[in-house]
This record gives structure tokens, C-alpha cells and sequence, in this order.
């Protein structure tokens, strides 16, 4: 009897996937634990393990499509033996379950910070507005996101062709649908609407990007926190002269490790979080929960947004262990290959922009945290000295974004003078 392999939960909060990559073909053969697939989950890009053994009667899921949880995505069995009913008992199995919690509306997510590196709280948006739906359209097979998606851009399921199983419309049809009508029937042009010779100008259509598993995990987690922590901001500046003479001394003296400013930034807040508890703290609805670890979250820029892997125990570790732990995470990072483990446990998280020109912006709390600061570029100034005389000098702006439910603002502006001082007396963390 074929047996019809299903997309699996692969994270705590997954509630969709996508098989980005294929690792078998049909007509192999598979043995229980060979790792058959590579599936983008709203974490990472995971390796799946079959539990079964078989020979691949067919590939149901095409690399690139986003699947619900339980989809059939292959069908493994003997040689010969025909998948289509194996595929058709799942399919009406799927037909009769209930629509999943998928079916509510997504939300707007910030821009400035990475994803959580713990669970979201839920968040209750409001409901899309009721459409009425005929009888011939509820008939017409398709996933829920393709209805969803269907409902709200105001396409007839009646008129979309399903590439799916047994014509299953699936999230990539229906947005198929929408590219490809918004191209073929661009807008006119206003009259009037001409370039100095006369020529209207060229219209274009717009373009559907499918939004990314990641993507919805920043959603979840961005809007849940902003919404559901009272943010405010502290801002400050950092003379930056000894950090660099500092750096430049251990990149002469350190064989094979170079030290940036970001690492020094980390070591320098996870020395501050030792002498103030309290900012390393998350509000919960049992009490505020001060963390005895100091487990700190560095964020980095993908392709698909950020990500924010855990410098743990940091304040315990020396600079060179902090400098190859952030350089080894941020690059098996922008090749998705970190685990979610090494994206969970943060209690603060560092988001340095700088390295794009930023001199200064604040960045959105991560649930399951009381703070995260962010950092400005390292730009030379012009200053006077003690004795009146002008000088250059180098500066760097830091922004603390703090959970007032957790934090008020002398205990953030203690920290970030203890923060400010490991910076401008870099010999003094490490003496």
C-alpha cells in the first residue's frame, strides 16, 4: 500500500513550508531516516528525514510552493504500484478538515529589527471583511491561503488553474493569477499624463512578491511586540578613540582573528548586562523574569530579512571567542544553515547598522526580551579638547529601546553609561 508522505512541523512555530529543494527523484529508492528534502520553514532551511522506506512513486510538491501543514507533498510504496489513491484518500481527508488558523489576515510588521528568538504571543487582528462565497466556488478545490489570498485581491477561483494535486489550487496559482493579469492589463494613462514632447509616458503593471516564511515569522513577532510592550527610547553617544586604538592593537597582536567594533560593542553590553540585571529581564504575566544568563542576540541581514542567532553565555567569554562565535553565525546564517536552537535563548540583542551608513535609528524589542540597542556607524567629528583646542574624534550614537513594563529610564541610562565607559576604557573589561 503506497504511503503518502506529508509536510511535517519542523519548528514550534511553523504553520506552513516550503520545499526549496528535492534531494530525490521519483523512481529512487528511499531508506527510513535518509534525508529526502530541504524545507524552508519560518526559521531556517531544515534537512527532512523520511520515516518510511519505499521507492518514489511521485513528487507531489514542486520546489518553491508553499504547503500547509499535513499537505501531501510525495508518495513512497513498491515499484509499479499506482500513488493516485493513496493521494486521493489524503486529499479528501485534507478536503473535510476544517480550515486551519492560516485564514487569518496578516499584519504589518516593522522594519528595524530581526525576527524573535523566542515563541510570539499570539496577536488578535481583525477579521477580513465577509465575502459572499457561491456554492460552485466552495467546490472548486483549494488550499485555504489560495482562498484567502483569492478572496482578498477579488479573483473568481472559477477562472484560476490549479497546479496542485488532482487540480488543487495552491497560494502560487492564485498569485500567478494576479501577476499575470496586472501585466497583460496595465492602467491607461491619464490624459494629459505626457513627457515635455508629448509622449505619455510607459505604464507598468505591478508585481505580487510572494511573502517568505521568515517574512510571516517577522510579521507574528514584530506586531506582537510592538503592540504589546510600551517601547521607549534612550539615545546617547560614545567617544570611540581608545575602542579603535584598542582594536587596532589586538588586530596587530591576534594571529588569525580580526576584531571588528561590533565585537567589541557585544563584549562591551554583555559586561554592562552583569552590573544591571535588570536590563537583561522580560516581562512575563507570572512576574518579571531577570535572567541569569546573558545570552546575546546579534541580528543579521539576509536575503529574506533578519535573522538573530545567540552569542550565549557572552559576558564569560573573551573577545576572540566572541569575534569567531558572531563571524561563524553570520555566515552559516546567509547560507541558512543555522539551527533553530542557535536562534532561541536570547534575553538581549545587539542591531548594528552602522556598517551600512547609519548613523542612528531604534529597533523594535524582541518577545521574550526587555531591551535591545541600537548602533549607529563609527563617523570622526569635530570636538574641542580640554584645553580648547580642535580636535578629531570619533563617535558612535547607541539607541536603547526599553520595555517600560520592565525597565524605566534611569535604570536604562545607568546601563548605558556602564556601557559607555567599557567602550571609552576598553582595558578595563578585559583587565
Amino acid at each position: 500500500m503506497p504511503v503518502v508522505v506529508e509536510l511535517p512541523r519542523l519548528s514550534d512555530t511553523m504553520e506552513e513550508g516550503v520545499v526549496a529543494k528535492w534531494l530525490i527523484k521519483e523512481g529512487d529508492k528511499v531508506k527510513r531516516g535518509q534525508v529526502i528534502a530541504e524545507i524552508e520553514t519560518d526559521k531556517a532551511t531544515m534537512e527532512f528525514e523520511s520515516f518510511d522506506a519505499g521507492t518514489v512513486l511521485k513528487l507531489v510538491a514542486g520546489e518553491g510552493e508553499t504547503l500547509a501543514l499535513g499537505s501531501p507533498i510525495a508518495v513512497l510504496g513498491k515499484a509499479g504500484e499506482d500513488p493516485a489513491s493513496a493521494l486521493a484518500s489524503a486529499t479528501s481527508a485534507a478536503s473535510a478538515t476544517p480550515a486551519p488558523a492560516e485564514e487569518a489576515a496578516p499584519v504589518a510588521a516593522s522594519e528595524n529589527a530581526g525576527p524573535a528568538t523566542a515563541p510570539a504571543p499570539e496577536v488578535t487582528s481583525p477579521a477580513p471583511a465577509a465575502v459572499s462565497v457561491s456554492d460552485d466556488e466552495r467546490r472548486i478545490p483549494a488550499s485555504p491561503v489560495a482562498r484567502l489570498i483569492a478572496r482578498e485581491a477579488g479573483i473568481d477561483l472559477r477562472v484560476v488553474s490549479g497546479s496542485g494535486p488532482h487540480g488543487r489550487i495552491v497560494k502560487a496559482d492564485v498569485e500567478g493569477h494576479a501577476n499575470s493579469a496586472s501585466t497583460s492589463t496595465p492602467a491607461a494613462s491619464l490624459s494629459g499624463d505626457k513627457d515635455e514632447y508629448g509622449r505619455p509616458y510607459a505604464t507598468r503593471g505591478d508585481v505580487v512578491q510572494p511573502i517568505s516564511q521568515m517574512r510571516k515569522a517577522i510579521v507574528r513577532s514584530m506586531t506582537a511586540s510592538k503592540f504589546s510592550a510600551p517601547h521607549f527610547y534612550l539615545t546617547m553617544d560614545v567617544e570611540m578613540d581608545a575602542a579603535a586604538k584598542f582594536r587596532s592593537e589586538c588586530n596587530m597582536s591576534i594571529t588569525g582573528t580580526k576584531i571588528s567594533f561590533n565585537d567589541l560593542v557585544v563584549a562591551a553590553a554583555a559586561r554592562a548586562l552583569r552590573s544591571h540585571a535588570r536590563v537583561n529581564s522580560a516581562y512575563t504575566e507570572q512576574g518579571i523574569v531577570e535572567h541569569g544568563d546573558i545570552n546575546i542576540g546579534v541580528a543579521v541581514a539576509i536575503d529574506d530579512g533578519l535573522v538573530v542567532p545567540v552569542v550565549r553565555h557572552a559576558e564569560q567569554k573573551t573577545l576572540t571567542a566572541i569575534s569567531q562565535e558572531i563571524r561563524s553565525l553570520g555566515k552559516r546564517a546567509k547560507n541558512k544553515e543555522l539551527r533553530p536552537a542557535e536562534m532561541q535563548g536570547g534575553t538581549f540583542t545587539v542591531s548594528n547598522l552602522g556598517m551600512f551608513g547609519i548613523d542612528e535609528f531604534t529597533a523594535v524589542i524582541n518577545p521574550g526580551e526587555g531591551a535591545i540597542m541600537a548602533i549607529g556607524a563609527v563617523r570622526e567629528e569635530l570636538a574641542l579638547d580640554d584645553d580648547g583646542n580642535v580636535t578629531r574624534c570619533r563617535r558612535m550614537k547607541v539607541t536603547l529601546s526599553s520595555d517600560h513594563r520592565v525597565i524605566d529610564g534611569a535604570v536604562g541610562a545607568r546601563f548605558l553609561g556602564t556601557f559607555r565607559d567599557n567602550l571609552e576604557h576598553p582595558m578595563r573589561m578585559f583587565a
